[in-house]
């Protein structure tokens, strides 16, 4: 699970900016399984998948379009989903980031965490199996 310490994020993007090289080999940060949404004047803040323990994402897509790969990660079938964001109205954290239709879910870049060994001020950091 990758745990998000809000006061540490100096919003540099970076994270964006590795996830859309590691998945799209380009800088496209709109299409990154990661986002940083500023909400100025408030304090901006990360919105992905956290690979979290509860997975209320999957119970509540009414078209079955989440499942658990074989490392127990959540990923999409897009053939099945309806961008109905179900998924993400039903994420204890609040919003997923999107390409613009589909949900997009953090795959850990198998197991690799791109973005929190980047993060520069360690706002973004691999917690164990155990917690949620």
């Amino acid at each position: 699970m990758i745990k998000y310490m809000q006061k540490a994020c100096t919003g540099c993007r970076i994270c964006e900016i590795i996830c859309s090289m590691e998945h799209l080999q380009k800088i496209n940060t709109s299409e990154a399984r990661i986002s940083y949404k500023d909400s100025w004047p408030q304090v901006g803040k990360v919105a992905l998948c956290r690979q979290c323990l509860k997975r209320a994402c999957i119970d509540a897509c009414p078209e079955e379009a989440l499942y658990l790969n074989d490392q127990g990660i959540v990923q999409l079938d897009r053939a099945r989903c309806t961008a109905c964001m179900a998924c993400s109205k039903a994420c204890p954290f609040g919003d997923l980031p999107t390409d613009g239709h589909y949900p997009l879910f953090c795959d850990t870049c198998d197991g690799r965490f791109h973005c929190v060994a980047w993060c520069p001020k360690n706002a973004l950091r691999r917690v164990g199996e155990k917690s949620d």
